[in-house]
């Protein structure tokens, strides 16, 4: 995961120093606008993905497991979210398993993160 730090001893109308993670190394920026900062971090955060995107279309993973990286969540949080035991969300992350859930419990998975039961059930 990429993180970006603002430091706000830098902080006026001119611009900010911000530091972020660009996939090999930290990199220290002065930024009259944080645009290209997040562009990059969407960027690293894309290429995080093409791994377990190529994983679901080869059907080793589910869908769920890229919804999950996609926004940013970790099994706790999730769990937290839908009441869902994490042991069943990594049951839920193998296709064999996630094929046969009940509507109720995609509904809690498709709440939780902010998107349809359509929606989780592809990817992009």
């Amino acid at each position: 995961m990429n993180v970006i730090v603002k430091e706000n001893a830098f902080d006026n109308h001119e611009g900010q120093l911000y530091h972020y993670f660009d996939g090999e190394k930290w990199v220290e920026k002065w930024e009259k606008t944080n645009l290209d900062v997040a562009r990059v971090i969407m960027e690293n955060h894309l290429q995080e993905l093409e791994p377990i995107r190529n994983q679901v279309l080869t059907g080793n993973l589910s869908p769920l497991a890229y919804h999950i990286q996609i926004y940013s969540f970790d099994l706790k949080l999730l769990s937290s979210y839908t009441g869902i035991p994490k042991r069943h969300i990594k049951k839920h992350l193998k296709p064999k398993y996630f094929n046969q859930l009940e509507k109720s419990i995609l509904e809690k998975y498709a709440f939780a993160i902010g998107i349809s039961i359509e929606e989780l059930k592809k990817i992009k």
